[in-house]
């Protein structure tokens, strides 16, 4: 027999062993990107309070949630873009050094076509989608605070939003062929850029047009990376695919209904908590929420990097039937996050704890509302990841579920809001997942059953 202490030894030596190999450079630029938001983030958390009023920090964050509009722009698309070219791209390879693909003539050819049908949509979506988004800003904001001035900034910050969106849309392409530690060098640049000229516009007294020209000068250099890195690959194979048609629209719209109720659910599950409270509360309690939801969200994409670098892979595992790879993979990865997540959570609670006498920390909402986002978003991690291993499949079985929880988050959020303290503004988002996980796992289970044949 093995002694146990020898076990638990060669136990632990697998785990090291194991996480050892999950590091590949996707991980490590991915991780330096969401590292950097650990200094990035902090600057921006302080500088905001710190130079901003309480009622411009509320237009802040309240730009910030009704650009996320773009979602109903969107509607899953982006997320369908990467899926379908990680599908295409399991049939080629990339060539580090010429920085072009190769392999079979017609998956190019297709790959190609792909890409173009991607870069027409989200123009039109652009076009069409945006400018509601400006006018609903305008409805809202106007009355509010008349000494404020929010009309240009805003119009800048939704023309930016929109040239971000059609980058982003590229990108997802680019993901999907498994490009993702070179997307998250540009993404680290740009992080970088974004940081030093908020810091920088902020403490010069730009106030709302801090935001407005760092998401307009971050933008601009998104653009030109993107052309810079892939520029090259790009003008191959719209060479390679020219007057070669495939109908992607009809393979799109397929799956899109079913994501679009899901990406327009997720607006009411992720982002009406700002929106409402500056509706009935003002902006100064609007800017605490949307602060507090900062500095969760900011480690939750840190903790979420292991589930983001396996996107790619569960896709090209789904596309060569790779079931035994696909599992392992998913279950690495929502185990690395939650780890990462709670480790996260537990230090920022303390540090809450610790240091609460600051009068910073009064712009926040407090330990109570922070510790429903920490816990609601460690069982989200572990729905996410199952959402997209379903999802690498083509397929969106989440929609029904999707539409339940927004309903149900609004209704109860609606409801705190109006009779509660602020302090309870996220414990319908937290029951939410209470209840959601059980859902989602059951899910998984029955359609992982019916796929896997």
């Amino acid at each position: 027999m093995i002694p146990i202490n020898k076990l638990r030894t060669l136990n632990l030596n697998n785990i090291l062993r194991s996480i050892k190999l999950s590091i590949t450079n996707d991980v490590i630029f991915t991780l330096l990107n969401s590292l950097w938001r650990i200094i990035s983030g902090p600057v921006t958390l302080i500088f905001i309070p710190l130079f901003l009023t309480s009622e411009i920090q509320g237009f802040w964050y309240t730009f910030i949630s009704l650009s996320a509009l773009s979602i109903f722009a969107d509607l899953g698309f982006t997320t369908i873009v990467t899926q379908f070219s990680a599908h295409e791209y399991a049939h080629i390879k990339f060539n580090q050094e010429t920085r072009l693909f190769e392999g079979d003539k017609i998956a190019i050819k297709r790959i190609g076509s792909l890409l173009r049908f991607v870069v027409k949509w989200s123009l039109s979506v652009v076009v069409v989608g945006f400018p509601i988004i400006l006018a609903l800003g305008f409805l809202m904001f106007r009355g509010k605070s008349d000494h404020i001035d929010w009309a240009l900034p805003w119009c800048i910050f939704v023309f930016s939003s929109g040239l971000n969106f059609i980058t982003g849309v590229i990108l997802s392409f680019f993901e999907g062929c498994g490009q993702i530690a070179a997307i998250e060098k540009n993404k680290l640049i740009g992080s970088i850029a974004s940081t030093i000229s908020i810091a920088t516009f902020l403490y010069t007294g730009f106030d709302l047009y801090a935001l407005a020209f760092t998401y307009i000068i971050t933008t601009s250099i998104n653009i030109v990376l993107l052309y810079l890195r892939f520029g090259k690959l790009t003008l191959q194979i719209f060479k390679a695919s020219k007057g070669f048609i495939i109908n992607w629209k009809t393979e799109f719209l397929q799956l899109i209904w079913r994501y679009a109720i899901s990406w327009s659910s997720g607006y009411f599950i992720f982002q009406i908590y700002t929106p409402l409270m500056f509706q009935f509360h003002g902006p100064v309690e609007a800017g605490k929420v949307g602060i507090t939801i900062a500095l969760v969200t900011a480690a939750y994409s840190i903790a979420n990097v292991w589930i983001y670098v396996a996107n790619p892979k569960l896709n090209m595992f789904a596309s060569l039937r790779d079931w035994a790879a696909m599992d392992k993979l998913v279950l690495k990865s929502i185990t690395l996050s939650v780890g990462t997540f709670i480790f996260g959570g537990i230090f920022v609670l303390s540090g809450m704890h610790f240091f609460s006498g600051y009068p910073i920390l009064h712009r926040f909402l407090g330990i109570v509302p922070m510790s429903f986002l920490f816990v609601a978003w460690t069982l989200l991690i572990i729905i996410y990841g199952l959402a997209v291993y379903l999802r690498a499949h083509k397929k969106e079985p989440l929609v029904v579920l999707s539409i339940l929880s927004a309903v149900y988050i609004v209704i109860t959020t609606f409801l705190v809001i109006k009779y509660m303290a602020p302090q309870y503004l996220f414990l319908g988002f937290l029951t939410a997942q209470i209840w959601g996980l059980p859902v989602t796992i059951f899910l998984f289970i029955k359609k992982r059953k019916e796929w896997h044949i």
